[in-house]
């Protein structure tokens, strides 16, 4: 569970985007923590935005008392286009080295069809298996987390929702509810939005109705004092360790 909920952390993580007339820059690092002093890990993440282009860098890492458990160290990158009609996606490619094993995984998308390249493959890929329609339908992590982070930044609102698929999984991460509040911590001092954040699996997953039923229900932040765009300042989501919290340690943008 514990693993779990450092995924989906590390996957709000990724949530700082915006739409924009010029090219712009946020480069933010977050600190993972339980219960706000056991630490877990650390991501820093690039995303680069212009009207027709962008680009995500991101790396996390397992550190503190997690390290001891699961030495993780991702790095992916996405890229992709901007146009009226949304985004679409071009190509993803991560690397993921964890106790002592490494996988890579690209995944590339024309005339909307996705590719896989898996390397080592996986020997079980869930049940129901994710289907051709499943990637048709969806962005990978990153770009969905994009798209997620746009939908809620020119609603002003936590309306929004993506389907993903990251070479096995396929889910669903959404935003609801929402109240109004400031934020001033980690480089951000404004206005906030506080939203309801949920992660559901759809295929590619081996688990039961009832492991499905108890996934928890998490706590997102939302910068929305600079117009059409929301940064992720904070996410929480419950452990049976107490809360997992993800939140902004140094946040920056250039243009």
């Amino acid at each position: 569970m514990l693993q779990r909920a450092f995924s989906v952390l590390v996957a709000g993580a990724c949530a700082m985007f915006a739409a924009s007339a010029h090219a712009e820059t946020y480069r933010l690092n977050y600190n993972v923590a339980v219960l706000g002093v056991v630490e877990l890990g650390a991501a820093s993440f690039e995303v680069t935005d212009t009207p027709t282009r962008y680009a995500v860098r991101a790396n996390v890492r397992t550190s503190g008392m997690a390290r001891m458990f699961d030495q993780t160290e991702i790095n992916a990158a996405t890229s992709g286009s901007v146009s009226a009609q949304g985004l679409a996606w071009t190509r993803y490619d991560l690397s993921h080295a964890y106790a002592g094993k490494f996988r890579r995984t690209r995944l590339d998308r024309a005339a909307g069809v996705v590719s896989a390249s898996i390397e080592p493959t996986y020997s079980n890929m869930g049940s129901p298996v994710a289907t051709a329609e499943h990637q048709r339908a969806s962005y990978d992590p990153l770009s969905a987390l994009f798209a997620l982070g746009r939908q809620v930044g020119q609603a002003r609102a936590c309306r929004g929702s993506v389907l993903v698929y990251d070479g096995r999984q396929h889910y669903r991460l959404a935003v609801s509810g929402g109240s109004e509040g400031q934020f001033n911590r980690g480089g951000y001092n404004g206005p906030a939005l506080t939203c309801q954040f949920r992660y559901q699996p759809l295929a590619g997953f081996n688990m039961t109705d009832a492991e499905r039923a108890r996934i928890p229900v998490g706590e997102a932040v939302f910068a929305t004092g600079q117009g059409g765009f929301a940064a992720l300042l904070r996410l929480s989501v419950p452990t049976p360790l107490g809360a997992a919290v993800v939140e902004i340690r140094d946040y920056q943008r250039t243009n």
